[in-house]
């Protein structure tokens, strides 16, 4: 197979396939192990405390979100090893959202079947909503936008859901929230409750630090299963006692029909569900679709960056949104693409999407048939693995993120968390959004929103004069005072822009400006608040007799000053950059008496150039042409064979682009030179040259150009002279405007 040629799943010979079923196979299997530990970890999080009653049900709860979204997800990710199912982070506001709305029940009197099937439901319409908010995402193809998140307020989220899972763990064992009143509770707890719990928490987190094998894990869990059982069987316990004590997983079925608590159709039917208690957390319920959001986000670019794997995010999120939508029908809780779990199921041998497909069977295997197996698992290893996920994130967003944010950064990071575990993740989320954007604020308001400073002397139009009126202009430059903006313009920058002009007049005499100009040609949008420093801005213009101009208000812009009022106070405005100098430069010339003039008298635009008897010569070679407006004077491509010497009109230089479009590079008036570069370099034309109103030309060609070097060396002299004056005038402007620009 040739390197790069990309193959796909029916390009494979059938032998080939067949022999990767084994690895697939294998793959799966693992993968299913760690998916059940997940699992059951998180279903017991969820279902703790004032709902350990019901824990039984939080383990069918998340298998059913592992079989529907492995499967799913194997199936339509734009990674063939790619592997979901329920997830910490969605996970720990999930068990916020379940408590809370049990809460809501309880408080309006509902009865125990009436809070459980409400929880239920709940669990499934997270699952449900954030199905549908995930494939409208990835369908309107705004998957990359949620890279546009602060991101310490991600990490913050991040480092808050490392606590929330620190907090459930801590539900699981005494079945209380966190508080420093029932702290004491940890001493009550029997040796067997937390001993395992701690090892398996800590082990993992070492381990995943420091030897950061695919097996890490794994083991760990394994270790954590006999570690329990060896320390039940030194203490004397049974498995019914240890049961008794809360140890291990209540007995039962995992389907939820034989519940005798749970009728579900009677209970909808008699309407047994509090509607009222799951609106009243759909904010949470909103930060759990939130959380999934950006989870997938960060592990599927994740995935892709360690498997070489192209990743389409907008398709990753459509197959989240899928799997979701398929689980929540079903009462599963949320699940999404896991990078762990994803990169256990590649590096232990997994070839194709069947090692999804066959850890979702095995995952269904363990619901349907093999309750009595799931009740033999020790609580305190799940809560050991709980420890782990949430020591973890700590790990990741307290400690690392020192050395890899700004303090400011590093601050707002634990602002959010310290938030989260005091008042709740809603506070905590908005306090970090609004935190974020007052951060933002400040800083971006230090980014200079000027991107350039120049005068005549140092930006001119596109339009080319002769060499008198051009020098002219550059001993007026310091009349015009011009800015060019950039970025988004609001209160802040706007009064940095009237200060920063306050300056430059204080600089020089605020008399001789005559021109205020202001380009916004690289501006992305302004607010209201604008349009004050605008006012301001004009008022200290007609102090000193200036015009003020704008160039290249974007239309949002324009509107918005428009209904302001701006734009009525004797405010010039034009188009583009290039317009508004020109139209200064016209007003500067015309008030120096040095206004073009249309006659034709070459003689008198060239004169200071040339003796009368060289000129006399020169012009006995020219020959006259009178173009049309529109009319082509040459175009690009054709021979370099000729320059002109425009006599009266104008001539515009364009660069074609294709497609029809072209962009103008400069515009020549009389006495200009056009179409020498060619002559002199003997290429073809570069650019098309078009007359924008009727002109008049006088043509040298390059046959007489020689003659007039053979036969008249010192006319000839002159004329090369009077060329290399033209382009010194060019390169000198193209010199002052480069220095300007850096």
């Amino acid at each position: 197979m040739k390197p790069g040629k990309t193959v796909s799943v029916s390009d494979v010979p059938p032998r080939s396939r067949v022999a990767e079923l084994p690895g697939d196979l294998a793959a799966g299997a693992i993968s299913s192990l760690v998916m059940l530990c997940y699992a059951m970890s998180l279903g017991t999080m969820i279902f703790s405390a004032d709902l350990a009653r019901y824990a039984m049900l939080g383990v069918p709860t998340a298998l059913v979100s592992c079989v529907v979204t492995a499967l799913v997800i194997s199936l339509t990710s734009s990674m063939r090893l790619n592997i979901g199912g329920p997830d910490s982070n969605a996970a720990a506001f999930l068990a916020g959202v379940a408590a809370g709305v049990a809460s809501s029940v309880r408080a309006d009197g509902g009865s125990p079947q009436t809070l459980l099937l409400t929880v239920l439901i709940a669990i499934a319409l997270c699952s449900l909503v954030t199905g549908i908010v995930l494939y409208a995402i990835g369908s309107s193809r705004r998957g990359r936008s949620l890279q546009f998140l602060p991101y310490p307020v991600l990490g913050g989220f991040l480092a808050g859901t490392g606590y929330l899972l620190l907090a459930g763990a801590f539900r699981v064992m005494t079945g209380e929230s966190p508080q420093w009143r029932t702290l004491v509770l940890l001493t009550h707890l029997h040796w067997l409750a937390w001993l395992p719990a701690l090892v398996v928490g800590v082990l993992a987190t070492i381990l995943m630090r420091t030897w950061k094998h695919v097996a890490a894990l794994p083991l760990t869990l394994a270790f954590g299963i006999v570690l329990f059982y060896v320390l039940l069987r030194a203490a004397g316990l049974s498995i019914d006692e240890a049961r008794g004590m809360g140890l291990l997983l209540p007995r039962g079925a995992l389907r939820l029909a034989v519940l005798p608590e749970l009728h579900l159709t009677a209970q909808l039917a008699q309407g047994g569900i509090d509607w009222s208690a799951i609106t009243a957390h759909l904010p949470e319920s909103l930060v759990v679709t939130s959380a999934s959001a950006v989870t997938i986000l960060m592990n599927s670019t994740a995935i892709g960056a360690a498997t070489g794997e192209e990743v389409d995010l907008n398709r990753e999120m459509r197959a989240a949104g899928l799997a979701n939508l398929a689980s929540g029908l079903l009462g599963g809780m949320i699940g999404y693409q896991s990078f762990n779990r994803s990169m256990l199921n590649a590096r232990v041998g997994a070839t194709s999407r069947m090692a999804g497909v066959f850890a979702s069977l095995a995952c269904l295997v363990a619901l349907a048939a093999s309750p009595g197996l799931v009740a033999l698992f020790p609580v305190p290893v799940l809560v050991g693995l709980q420890l782990f996920m949430g020591l973890r994130l700590l790990e990741q967003w307290v400690v690392g993120a020192w050395a890899k944010l700004n303090w400011y950064e590093y601050l707002l990071v634990l602002v959010i968390l310290g938030t989260i575990a005091a008042w709740g993740v809603i506070i905590g989320v908005v306090a970090g959004v609004v935190a974020a954007c007052v951060m933002f604020t400040l800083l971006y308001g230090r980014v200079s929103c000027i991107r350039m400073e120049f005068d005549l002397r140092t930006r001119t139009s596109n339009v080319e004069r002769n060499i008198e009126e051009t020098e002219s202009l550059r001993g007026l430059g310091t009349q015009v005072c011009g800015t060019c903006l950039q970025g988004f313009l609001f209160f802040g920058t706007a009064n940095s822009i009237l200060q920063r002009i306050r300056e430059r007049l204080a600089a020089r005499d605020p008399a001789s400006v005559r021109f205020v100009v202001l380009d916004f040609a690289s501006t992305q949008g302004i607010d209201a608040s604008v349009s004050n420093s605008f006012v301001k801005l004009r008022q200290l213009c007609a102090a000193t007799d200036a015009d003020l101009i704008l160039t290249a208000l974007p239309p949002r812009s324009r509107d918005l000053l428009t209904k302001t009022g701006t734009l009525n106070l004797r405010i010039r405005e034009f188009d583009t950059l290039d317009a508004g100098l020109e139209w200064v430069e016209d007003t500067l010339l015309a008030s120096r008496a040095l206004a073009p003039k249309h006659c034709d008298d070459l003689h008198a635009m060239l004169a200071p150039h040339f003796t009368a008897r060289a000129l006399n010569t020169l012009s006995t070679r020219l020959e006259v042409h009178e173009l049309l407006a529109g009319q082509p004077l040459f175009l690009c491509g054709e021979p370099g064979d000729a320059l002109y010497i425009i006599e009266r009109g104008r001539v515009a230089v364009s660069l074609p682009l294709g497609n029809g479009r072209s962009v103008r590079l400069r515009a020549c008036r009389p006495g200009t030179v056009v179409g020498e570069m060619a002559v002199y370099t003997q290429q073809p034309r570069s650019a098309d040259a078009f007359a924008e109103v009727p002109t008049r030309v006088r043509r040298l060609s390059l046959a007489e150009l020689i003659t007039l070097e053979q036969d008249n060396p010192a006319v000839a002299q002159q004329f090369h002279r009077f060329l290399v004056k033209v382009i010194a005038s060019r390169l000198a402007l193209a010199s002052e405007a480069l220095r300007a620009a850096y």
